[in-house]
């Protein structure tokens, strides 16, 4: 890893990291509308998990009250194969990006 950011920013690794992540959630999400049924290799590389500070079930995030002033927090990833491949191309053309 420390080879990685030798003469890029730890900013850039970041935000690759990022759109990696994003570009494979959106694979994830067009994988889950083709057509075929959920078979059991559809089902494989859509399955996700997700990870998160709420209660994202019953759309209730974590409320914070201290009496002036009252806010919500919530955030919420979803990790599924798909996601996790779209992190490891993005990594890979980083590793070869100048």
């Amino acid at each position: 890893m420390a080879g990685l950011l030798k003469e890029r920013s730890l900013a850039a690794l970041i935000v690759t990291i990022i759109m990696g992540i994003i570009i494979g959630s959106f694979l994830n999400s067009f994988v889950m509308i083709l057509p075929g049924g959920a078979n059991v290799v559809k089902t494989f590389f859509t399955y996700s998990i997700p990870f998160g500070i709420g209660d994202f079930v019953n759309n209730k995030p974590i409320l914070i009250d201290l009496a002036a002033i009252k806010f919500q927090i919530g955030f919420q990833i979803k990790f599924s194969l798909l996601s996790l491949i779209g992190l490891v191309v993005s990594l890979y053309l980083f590793r070869w990006y100048r």
